[in-house]
């Protein structure tokens, strides 16, 4: 005779679905603070809700809940989640979702089988995460209750969007994007700009985050939350008013003609997600040397394999001419070992100030296996009629190279750590633009540190990694027309 199932009191069922905060915090076991509980009750009582936040706040955690109280508090029920790659689909949203799912009640448990990238409850009942290669894989989804979650939304294609725009009619739709607002256009941005689109938008800055608040939370939420000692270096490293500090810490989109940007911050991501775990770097290497002219600057050591920024970094400004010249030695000999092919080594050292005695030391020391050449940044540029100077000509080549849709192998960026931030912060801060002849020029040092900007020490041995040589086996890239090839 087969046991009666017991039934949770309606009550119970409209308190809980009415209330995803509540559902979160009574079954997942989990303290919200309160803009993750605004969130959560924005999902309750509106259709779309848009989220733009600091980094560190908790969002894609808050994203996982939203999606497990949306499956067990609706019957039948479907949830769709997505991000702009599948690696982040699959290692971000989902990973925080399996280890939500861990913590549920057993007689919750039990209900369903959740799997990498997928929960089964029944027939119809079902979450999972869906890849952004094709739209199509968006279309055809029914459900009575239905739920799209889009992480990090700011760097979803409007094609992707247009498709989730089919979904929703008939039945109970909840939309929820999320992320860091990276950049000014696309439908993330426009869903806080156009009130016609119909979100519940909000914002999380790092100033509203409890360290900031002083709210009461429990001392392990505290600590996975963004500390204060980290905003404080995040300002030091990127400037206050980099576009990297304001989106990060700030959670505000952009400002200004973001067309006289060097790089866009989404650009810099989007090379930073091609830099994936199973990314295997290809092709000639070559070695970038920023030597540092003031005790507050950075000698910077960048290194290049193919179109892969693999290798950066940063030594404090007042190191020794002969210790710079050790390092980069070191540092080219280690590269070189760690290579498969026989190919020569360049290494280019910015020849200008002290950089010149750097140059002194290694370019004699020059042979088969490793190159070492001095470059002038203000030298003139070999393409003279389009550049005003070297310095413009190899920054305005490591745009081109970012630029999605390019002609060239894309850029990727697998190095980590502070450099790999400060080069991001740099580049997407830094403007580029036209003198009175139509030649490109790139903002001066002079003038970034007007904006209150540090140095852009990691940039320029990139662009110096990424420089544009001559070579016996070639690939052309940069602008239309440029002549100049890389190694690749």
């Amino acid at each position: 005779m087969a046991t009666a199932t017991k039934r949770i009191p309606l009550s119970t069922v409209k308190l809980l679905r009415d209330g995803p905060d509540i559902f979160v915090e009574s079954a997942c076991g989990a303290h919200l603070w309160s803009k993750q509980r605004e969130v959560l009750q924005s999902i309750a009582e509106h259709e779309r809700t848009a989220v733009k936040s600091c980094h560190g706040p908790g969002k894609t955690f808050l994203a996982a809940g939203a999606a497990i109280a949306f499956l067990m508090t609706h019957r039948p029920a479907e949830v769709i989640t997505t991000a702009p790659t599948w690696r982040q689909v699959r290692r971000q949203l989902w990973k925080e979702i399996n280890l939500a799912w861990g913590r549920l009640p057993d007689e919750l448990r039990t209900l369903g089988t959740c799997l990498t990238t997928e929960i089964q409850i029944a027939p119809g009942h079902v979450a999972y995460g869906l890849s952004t290669d094709d739209p199509l894989m968006f279309q055809g989804i029914h459900s009575p209750h239905l739920m799209v979650i889009v992480d990090e939304a700011n760097g979803v294609d409007d094609e992707i969007f247009a498709a989730i725009d089919t979904l929703g009619a008939g039945g109970k739709y909840r939309e929820l994007l999320i992320g860091n607002p990276t950049r000014a256009e696309g439908k993330f941005y426009r869903a806080f700009q156009n009130p016609e689109l119909g979100y519940n938008c909000i914002s999380i800055p790092v100033s509203e985050t409890p360290n900031w608040t002083g709210e009461d939370v429990p001392e392990g939420v505290k600590r996975v939350l963004v500390q204060p000692e980290r905003v404080a270096q995040w300002a030091a490293d990127w400037g206050a008013d980099s576009p990297m500090y304001r989106s990060r810490v700030l959670a505000e989109f952009p400002t200004g003609d973001a067309s006289n940007v060097l790089i866009p911050l989404a650009w810099v991501e989007a090379a930073l997600e091609r830099g994936t775990d199973d990314y295997k770097p290809k092709g000639n290497t070559q070695i970038g040397v920023d030597v540092a002219r003031y005790g507050s600057n950075r000698t910077a050591i960048a290194t290049r394999i193919g179109p892969a920024l693999t290798e950066l970094k940063s030594y404090a400004g007042d190191t020794s001419v002969p210790q710079v010249a050790g390092l980069t030695k070191e540092h080219a000999e280690e590269t070189r070992k760690g290579m498969g092919s026989h190919e020569q080594i360049l290494v280019l050292i910015d020849d200008g100030g002290v950089g010149g005695g750097v140059v002194d030391i290694l370019q004699p020391q020059s042979d088969s296996r490793i190159e070492y050449r001095g470059v002038q940044f203000g030298g003139a540029a070999r393409d003279k009629e389009n550049y005003v100077n070297r310095r413009a000509e190899m920054y305005c080549h490591l745009r081109d190279l970012a630029r999605v849709g390019n002609s060239d192998p894309d850029l990727v960026i697998t190095a980590t750590g502070a450099e790999a931030g400060r080069f991001a912060a740099q580049v997407s801060a830094m403007k580029y633009m036209f003198d009175a002849k139509g030649k490109r020029k790139i903002e001066s040092k002079e003038d970034m540190e007007k904006r209150k900007l540090p140095s852009p020490d990691e940039a320029d041995a990139v662009v110096l990694a990424f420089a544009p040589t001559a070579g016996d086996s070639s690939v052309t890239i940069g602008v239309s027309g440029d002549p100049y090839v890389a190694r690749y």
